[in-house]
């Protein structure tokens, strides 16, 4: 008796240590296919910031896949499944054998498959390592799969895998794409027979098909708002887009459909003119946030390139990058006062670069807020060229102009000439309501969506890229001076396009022949962006001038703001003083025309004006050309400045022109300043010829190397130019 005691004891000790060794195989050897199963993608709900569904994003083979955590699955939904697909789900530890028997039996019966013996947790193992291949031996293999995810996962686990990756046909997989896509429904919002519906149609989808089982079963096209914006959100670097099941951002669906009525309307309008297409970027002024996002005016117009996404596309933005020349120009010594020669200029050496004003006209002097509110060009582009091309692309990084890092554009930067985007402008332009500061523009929202206004500036994702890349005062100035309809009107009139009923600011642009017109808007509270051109790079046909996307963005801000709205900030170290509105200077007497402009203070007393006397206006020598082009009242004080060469400039290149006659190869030579009423003109040491005021003389070239000497009194100037 104890013989056979020993011996039972033997047996089951070893049964135990045999069940232990097969249980610890089941738990812990590899399985790498569970593991990437449970890291596969998701399809995303992407949200706005109300709470409305812009996409449930594709995957890459256009399956649906949505997750839902089982807790928020329906407790009739979980019920159908298991009534349906395995009713000892809780019973057994992945096969069930009396099932198993069951259908045996049956299918012998009948002589033909009639019923399966799959288990909830065998269907699992089977999504997780599929073959298509049902050999005895793929199906010995689920089985052991089955018993391993029984030992590795809770009942709970295995019920949430399942439900959440089931296929049902018709790119949907899990029951919350699939109560979307046969019955519209959120999957809190389905019946109990719609439930029981989906639960038959698993087992063969292409038999079962619900559009034919189910009276209230039809056909669901998926929300598809924002395309261009949510293709964003998914490249980003560590994108949310596949990994999580919901994202809410900071967009709104009001604003976004807003924008895309008015950029549909303005391109229907101005069809004709192959103004075929344009984008819109708005955003929160004081986070950052992206509130709207329109690529095309129709992403499924292929003839236009609609899926090209116009935000992102870099494009000429002509003069509304101004802005951000003249904000640097003030913190390298120049005032809102400061006077700025719009004059014939010339700039470079061998590449001559010559700008011209947009009416192809002179203003001469012009003060600094004049020149920028106006959008002036001549006086831009001599700023950089005080300034320094360099300096100038340093600030622009700081600002996030990142386009512009492989770009070589010489001072044709000054007017927009690089290629940038919409994005990167707007998100630049935004820094000047905002005292200054530079935030990265961000679209998923962490927090709770009231309004991302009150947020604390400390909480902004990327907070560690944000930096103080203008001076509080020098932002403000540049929102003072934009706003200023006054100074505005020498280059745009008192337009109606730039009136709003609260204070705000717009910088518009034109690309050369109008391929590219740009407006930039803001307000305290909002910045908008609109670029409107063509993608094939033609030209526009017709005058469709800038006032088209600046009506754009007047009509947004004003739909966002209403009646209402706060001011600018003003400069907290200037004050207001009356200057002389032609020379900058502290008006005196004569002056016949004067206006306030912003000064810093503390500092001594600003020179008083002297262009002004009782016998009249005097201008500075510089402007001697300018001011013989017509016909005009006063006088140059030309002997106020010391003698020099204004055109050309030294080492200057030209080219010898064969179809012209030898003796009409004459260039012209221009002098300002001196001592005396006459000067005298050298070519290669040699007199040529005596010339009084203004210092004018038409000097022949042949090829070679040449100097050009002008004297004036006891003042000698000269310079070297190449003939080729």
């Amino acid at each position: 008796m104890k013989k056979h005691l020993r011996l039972a004891l033997k047996i089951l000790s070893a049964l135990f240590i045999l069940s232990a060794v097969f249980l610890l195989i089941l738990r812990f050897s590899p399985y790498p296919s569970l593991r990437e199963f449970r890291k596969h993608p998701v399809s995303t709900r992407i949200f706005d910031c109300r709470g409305n569904l812009i996409q449930i994003h594709a995957l890459e083979n256009g399956v649906r896949r949505e997750f839902v955590p089982l807790d928020e699955i329906p407790v009739f939904v979980v019920q159908a499944f298991i009534e349906g697909e395995d009713r000892h789900f809780y019973s057994h530890h992945g096969i069930d054998f009396a099932a198993i028997v069951r259908a045996a039996f049956q299918n012998t019966k009948e002589l033909r498959t009639v019923s399966g013996a799959s288990t909830i947790t065998m269907q699992l193992a089977r999504m997780i390592r599929p073959n298509k291949n049902r050999t005895i031996l793929v199906k010995i293999r689920e089985a052991f799969d089955a018993l391993r995810l029984e030992a590795r996962l809770s009942k709970k686990e295995i019920l949430e895998a399942y439900l959440n990756n089931v296929p049902f046909g018709f790119n949907a997989e899990g029951v919350a794409s699939a109560a979307r896509t046969f019955f519209s429904k959120n999957l809190s919002e389905l019946t109990e027979d719609e439930a029981r519906c989906l639960s038959v149609s698993v087992r063969r989808p292409a038999l079962y098909n619900p559009f034919e089982v189910s009276e209230t079963a039809r056909a669901f096209s998926y929300p598809f708002e924002m395309p261009h914006f949510v293709r964003y959100l998914s490249n980003l670097p560590d994108s949310p887009i596949g990994r999580l099941p919901e994202v809410q951002t900071t967009a709104d669906l009001s604003i976004q459909h807003h924008a895309e009525d008015l950029l549909s309307s303005a391109v229907a309008q101005y069809g004709e003119n192959r103004l075929s297409n344009g984008a819109i970027l708005v955003l929160d002024t004081q986070t950052g946030a992206i509130l709207a996002w329109v690529g095309s005016s129709n992403f499924f117009d292929d003839e236009h390139k609609g899926q090209v996404d116009g935000v992102l596309s870099c494009q000429q933005p002509g003069s509304s990058m101004k802005p951000f020349l003249y904000a640097l120009a003030l913190e390298n010594g120049f005032l809102p006062a400061s006077v700025l020669p719009d004059i014939p200029m010339e700039f470079g050496f061998e590449n001559l670069y010559v700008p011209q004003n947009f009416n192809n006209r002179f203003n001469g002097p012009v003060r600094f807020r004049v020149a920028l509110a106006s959008s002036l060009n001549i006086p831009a582009v001599w700023l950089l060229n005080e300034i320094g091309i360099e300096k100038y692309q340093k600030r622009l990084n700081s600002l996030g102009f990142n386009s512009l890092k492989e770009q070589d554009t010489g001072l044709s930067l000054a007017l927009g000439g690089a290629e940038v985007s919409i994005f990167e402008m707007t998100q630049a332009f935004s820094v000047f309501a905002r005292d200054g500061r530079f935030i990265p523009l961000w679209a998923i929202d962490d927090f709770d969506s009231d309004s991302t206004s009150t947020k604390d500036k400390s909480q902004f994702p990327d907070s560690e890229k944000s930096a103080q890349v203008f001076d509080t005062n020098t932002a403000r100035l540049i929102c003072d001076i934009l706003s200023d309809k006054d100074a505005r009107a020498l280059g745009f009139g008192y337009n109606q396009t730039f009136q709003t009923p609260f204070p705000s600011m717009f910088k518009t642009g034109t690309a050369n022949q109008y391929q590219n017109i740009t407006a930039l808007g803001a307000s305290p509270r909002y910045t908008v962006g609109v670029w409107m051109g063509n993608f094939s790079g033609e030209t526009v046909i017709g005058k469709t001038g800038s006032s088209i996307p600046a009506k754009i963005a007047r009509d947004i801000l004003v739909m966002l703001q209403g009646n209402k709205g706060e001011d600018f900030k003003k400069p907290a170290q200037f004050k207001k003083v009356r200057i002389c509105s032609l020379s900058g200077k502290e008006a005196c007497e004569n002056c016949p025309d004067t206006v306030k402009e912003y000064v810093p203070i503390g500092e001594k007393s600003q020179e008083q004006c002297d262009w002004h006397t009782k016998n009249g206006t005097s201008y500075p020598a510089e402007y001697a050309t300018w001011f013989h082009l017509k016909n005009r009242s006063g006088i140059v004080d030309d002997k106020g400045s010391p003698l020099k060469i204004i055109s050309p400039r030294n080492g200057s290149t030209f080219y010898y022109d064969q179809s012209i006659r030898k003796d009409q190869q004459k260039l012209v030579v221009e002098a300002s300043g001196g001592s005396e009423e006459t000067a005298r003109f050298f070519v290669n040491g040699r007199f040529f010829c005596e010339s009084r005021r203004p210092f004018i003389a038409q000097v022949p070239i042949e090829r070679g190397e040449h100097q050009i000497q002008v004297q004036c009194g006891e003042e000698s100037t000269e310079i070297v130019i190449l003939v080729k």
